[in-house]
């Protein structure tokens, strides 16, 4: 899986444990191995029959063949509420058919039921001096949708056993379920025949139009009114990029790139906020890098979250790498300008350019490169000599567990992210 996948997961697990703090006192059958899934198991049901156990977390059940690790079981007299505990700000249908899955296999266990409720976070909700779990989360139940489709989950169940049963994977077309609700593990094995210059790669088509047309055998469309995808066939053709330069030099024109300053922002949105007065998933900078090429000694300069006590607020710190710059560039795939207009006493006439929206403006396409294509993908393509960036998912986890043995190393990297923007402007500029 990729850094950011693994990321998702190892928050969701974390916000999961801090929802038991709501019901303390548990105990904890989290099997540490494949090897114990049975023994948690048994130990489960014999927990169930403890009237002194008032929680359950990560409660193993098994039926019809399906092992479920349940987030949290309460005791309520002589019934159990079941909840399962997730990271997200809403609930999606991926969560219901979770949930739904996992009363089946309760429902199988004959387990006395009051409730099963998925608990999210409280968009809304903002950090005061201490963390209130009670606001943190909402609950809501879904038993009796559970209920209501119990025959058709264990239809899907029996289904899925059947697939297992196969001698050969499933004859289904690539499609929009490829990355849709989670990019699939199997890409690598069903996109094996799919050409670097496929149309799938056509970013001026909507998804959907791209895989309805490769399903049907379409090679690349002949006719079409939409001139940049004109444009961007031509460049499948030839196996290489596209991008209207008339557009791209229109798009700098407005901005002063006579000494700019290459940035790389670290940002962490946190599940569960972190600093007062935030909310869930909202933006907190953990690190900055600048780089100034246009100085004599190519000079590189620091922010670090972990060291603000001991150095200038981030306000400062940009504000004076504004002052010998005539223009901020950054590479942000994320919402860098709702978050930079957040920063207390940052100087409102500071120039930025983002280089992923110069890019979008300008239509740009690679082939094999999906729609949101990172710094570090793009680098690869282009210039394979580099050594590869490291993912910001593994600088994150190494700032935000380990900051002062960490940062120095986080910084580093954060400058060869800007010095790859740096390589890549001067790049696209020579461009003909």
């Amino acid at each position: 899986m990729s850094a950011v996948q693994l990321a998702k997961f190892r928050r969701g697990t974390a916000v999961g444990v801090l929802a038991r703090d709501l019901f303390p006192g548990g105990i904890d059958m989290t099997p540490k191995s494949p090897s114990q899934y049975q023994a948690k198991r048994d130990e489960t049901l014999l927990a169930l029959q403890n009237p002194e156990i008032t929680a359950i977390y990560e409660a193993v059940f098994q039926y019809d063949e399906v092992l479920i690790m349940l987030d949290i079981l309460v005791r309520e007299g002589d019934k159990w509420r079941a909840i399962e505990v997730k990271s997200s700000r809403g609930l999606s249908e991926t969560y219901l058919q979770d949930a739904y899955l996992q009363y089946y296999v309760l429902k199988g266990n004959l387990i006395p039921l009051l409730d099963f409720e998925l608990f999210y976070l409280n968009e809304e909700y903002v950090l005061g001096d201490e963390l209130n779990l009670q606001e943190l989360f909402i609950s809501q139940s879904v038993m009796n949708q559970a209920e209501e489709v119990i025959d058709l989950t264990a239809l899907q169940i029996k289904n899925a056993k059947e697939t297992l049963q196969l001698t050969k994977s499933p004859e289904v077309p690539i499609g929009t379920h490829c990355y849709k609700p989670y990019p699939c593990d199997f890409i690598g094995h069903c996109w094996k025949n799919v050409p670097q210059n496929s149309l799938l790669y056509l970013s001026s088509e909507k998804l959907e139009q791209r895989f309805k047309w490769y399903n049907q055998g379409v090679e690349l469309p002949e006719q079409s009114e939409n001139y940049y995808l004109k444009e961007q066939i031509e460049a499948l053709n030839h196996n290489t990029y596209y991008l209207n330069k008339q557009i791209f030099q229109e798009a700098i024109k407005s901005f002063k790139l006579t000494e700019p300053t290459y940035l790389k922002f670290l940002i962490h949105h946190a599940a569960v906020p972190t600093v007062s007065g935030r909310r869930p998933y909202e933006a907190v900078v953990l690190a900055v890098c600048a780089f100034q090429p246009h100085n004599k000694q190519q000079q590189i300069f620091y922010w670090n979250n972990a060291k603000q006590s001991d150095g200038p607020k981030l306000a400062d710190f940009l504000n004076q790498i504004w002052l010998n710059s005539s223009c901020l560039i950054v590479y942000e795939n994320n919402n860098l300008d709702v978050e930079t207009k957040n920063i207390s006493g940052l100087n409102t006439e500071i120039q930025w350019l983002n280089y992923t929206d110069l890019l979008d403006s300008a239509h740009f396409m690679f082939p094999a490169i999906e729609e949101k294509y990172e710094l570090n993908t793009l680098q690869n393509h282009l210039f394979p000599e580099l050594k590869p960036l490291k993912e910001e998912a593994w600088l994150l986890k190494d700032l935000l567990e380990e900051p002062e043995k960490n940062s120095a190393k986080v910084n580093f990297q954060l400058s060869q992210y800007c010095q790859s923007l740096h390589k890549l402007h001067h790049y696209f500029l020579a461009v003909k």
